[in-house]
């Protein structure tokens, strides 16, 4: 049996952005392919017939394929056509070729029908010039000319003022306008300041939650309400509330969200029914409505909420695994629930489930969901790792009042009468999860000759609130778990050399890593990926900010220098003896650099192995859509610092 290679990733084609048609008659799907030669990626445009089930290439190796179904048809992005200010869509017929549609002075973020006249359109405006959409041709360039002139300075003067993938964001809002039909002209309906976070459709009226701010956007949202026949947008809540999700269901307004009254701010969510300008509780629940579940052989845009004729259908993560749930206004019933992940999906009129999923520890593939019978549809994936050894999680429970789920992968070849190394990863998050799904670097680390263990410890997703919580206890009970776990294994496994023990681990999988080196030497080396070391500057500096001292509960958020010191393992770098690779990146606006680099300095001054490894132009999604090259080397430079000191 073959090994699982590092470059093998190169071959994986995930799957994303599955749509259906208007008539049913139709599924959508995009694959993704590295380009190599590019150092980049194409996409294919996919149909399915769901009377057939027969999988057709529509497009191939466009650069990227991002399409929208309105009522005359597929409309795509051009993505080959060039002016500032403008997005240019064509339209595609069944055999694949496009014919020109039209332009819209607007950074476009999404296109849908509205009504039979104009079209809904999200787009990104900023507020330097936020009716550009309103000038003529020579007041647009004049704008550009004169931007051009300070293109070598940035002037901050909000908060946020970057986000992580999307780079500077200052005085960005996404805004929503009604387009004609006719013209392609555009309307405005929301205001210059408000930033649109949600929104529905129902008829003549657009339901959206948003922050309203000119300065610093706060973490709470409110609830507003467009008709088309007034013309005008009406606020309808207002209270502390962070809305996760929002929609229209049988003509009632729903609010997926929290008051953060019980759990604090990172608590999950409820359903709402927002009426008379008051929230009554519809549905109590303690799901998170996303994929929790990490893998690193994703990538392409996915949806967490997709609606049919009749009813609300959501992911969340459960336990392990990334289910599918109907809302039907009175309760929460699980659709779809197989051995692995669902990454994303469509649902027919007639409640016929259409997902993109990773089941059984397969890459993605589409399936079919009729009546509880699963049908797969697609196999693009299904050769890549045909004849090669792909390591069988094997379930470990640690028995706590809180249980803790994790697996152990068996090294390629085992042998039960041998030594072998093992490596620990620890997820990011933390209110995210490991699962027993493909994850490439696992794999290749145990077709090298490692076990190689993961769990879920305490602030990990899936288990409820009270086992996601962390508030004030991060490095605590985190960390015990984490340890906890590994003498587990060790326990059982005992063909694994306690003297040969690797940890990594990325975002808080990297702030983790940081914390456990400075608190015990039992590992031989780490390393640690786009992490946090300082609490004190991620809270100045980066995306997620004031959101963490928020979610702590401090007393004061503004004066909680000591809280933040005190779970910063940068406070306790002088105990480091653990040799340590840093993997980070030049744009990370998440985990930003400066959280490397205060820590590898001082472990470097202090004499101890350490290498730091910066990436140009990449991000904190390096590892899961960084460009093809980049992922290898960051494969690359992370097994062979492990296997310098657990195998040299």
């Amino acid at each position: 049996m073959k090994e699982i290679k590092r470059d093998l990733i190169f071959k994986y084609r995930p799957l994303s952005n599955i749509q259906i048609s208007k008539d049913d008659k139709k599924v959508y799907f995009v694959s993704t392919s590295a380009d190599l030669k590019n150092n980049d990626y194409t996409q294919d445009l996919w149909s399915i017939d769901t009377a057939s089930n027969e999988v057709t290439g529509l497009v191939k190796g466009m650069k990227r394929v991002d399409y929208f179904l309105l009522n005359k048809g597929i409309l795509v992005r051009d993505t080959d056509k060039k002016k500032e200010g403008y997005t240019f869509f064509n339209w595609l017929n069944e055999k694949g070729k496009t014919v020109k549609a039209f332009s819209l002075p607007l950074d476009v973020n999404s296109i849908r029908d509205f009504n039979s006249a104009y079209y809904l359109v999200a787009a990104t405006t900023n507020r330097s010039c936020p009716n550009f959409h309103e000038l003529d041709e020579k007041a647009q360039k004049a704008y550009f000319k004169a931007r051009k002139k300070d293109e070598d300075y940035v002037v901050f003067d909000e908060y946020p003022f970057v986000y992580n993938g999307a780079g500077i964001i200052n005085g960005n809002r996404t805004s929503l306008f009604l387009v004609s039909k006719k013209n392609f002209k555009a309307k405005r309906i929301t205001s210059e300041t408000l930033d649109v976070e949600n929104f529905d459709v129902d008829g003549e009226k657009i339901l959206m939650s948003g922050v309203d701010f000119e300065h610093f956007k706060g973490k709470w949202s409110a609830v507003y309400e467009y008709d088309h026949k007034e013309k005008k947008v009406v606020k309808l809540y207002d209270d502390k509330m962070e809305v996760y999700r929002i929609f229209y269901h049988k003509g009632n307004r729903i609010v997926l969200g929290t008051f953060a009254k019980e759990w604090g701010a990172i608590e999950s969510g409820k359903f709402y029914c927002l009426k008379d300008g008051k929230m009554e509780l519809a549905i109590d629940c303690e799901y998170s409505f996303y994929n929790a579940v990490l893998s690193d052989v994703r990538y392409g845009k996915t949806r967490s909420l997709v609606k049919n004729k009749d009813d609300v259908y959501l992911l969340t993560c459960a336990k392990n695994q990334t289910i599918i749930v109907r809302y039907d206004g009175d309760r929460l019933t699980t659709v779809f629930e197989q051995n692995g992940t669902a990454d994303d999906f469509c649902v027919s009129d007639d409640g016929t489930i259409y997902s993109i999923a990773m089941l059984d520890m397969k890459l993605e593939e589409v399936y079919k969901v009729t009546d509880n019978k699963v049908d797969q549809l697609t196999t693009l994936n299904q050769d890549v790792v045909a004849g090669r050894y792909v390591a069988k999680p094997e379930e470990l429970v640690l028995e706590k009042p809180m249980e803790v789920y994790g697996w152990v992968l068996k090294p390629k070849d085992y042998d039960p009468s041998k030594k072998y190394p093992a490596i620990l990863d620890i997820h990011g998050g933390p209110r995210c999860a490991y699962g027993p799904i493909f994850m490439h670097e696992m794999q290749i680390w145990a077709s090298e000759g490692y076990f190689v263990f993961f769990c879920n410890p305490r602030g990990s997703d899936g288990r409820g609130n009270a086992f996601g919580d962390l508030r004030r206890k991060y490095g605590t009970i985190d960390y015990e778990d984490i340890m906890d776990f590994t003498d587990l294994v060790l326990e059982r496994y005992p063909q694994i050399d306690k003297e040969r023990l690797g940890v990594t681990g990325g975002s808080y999988g990297g702030y983790m890593t940081n914390w456990i080196v400075g608190h015990t030497d039992r590992f031989k080396a780490a390393a640690t990926q786009r992490s946090i070391s300082n609490w004190i500057t991620e809270v100045t500096i980066s995306d997620y900010g004031i959101d963490f001292p928020i979610e702590m509960e401090f007393d004061d958020v503004t004066h909680c220098e000591k809280e933040l010191w005190d779970c910063s393992p940068l406070k306790y770098v002088n105990n480091v003896k653990t040799p340590i690779l840093f993997i980070h990146s030049t744009e990370d606006y998440r985990c930003t650099l400066p959280e490397a680099l205060q820590f590898y300095t001082p472990i470097r001054i202090n004499g101890i192995d350490t290498k730091l490894v910066i990436f140009k132009g990449e991000n904190h999604e390096l590892s899961r859509n960084g460009k093809p090259l980049h992922r290898l080397k960051r494969l690359d430079e992370i097994t062979d610092w492990l296997s310098k000191y657990l195998k040299g």
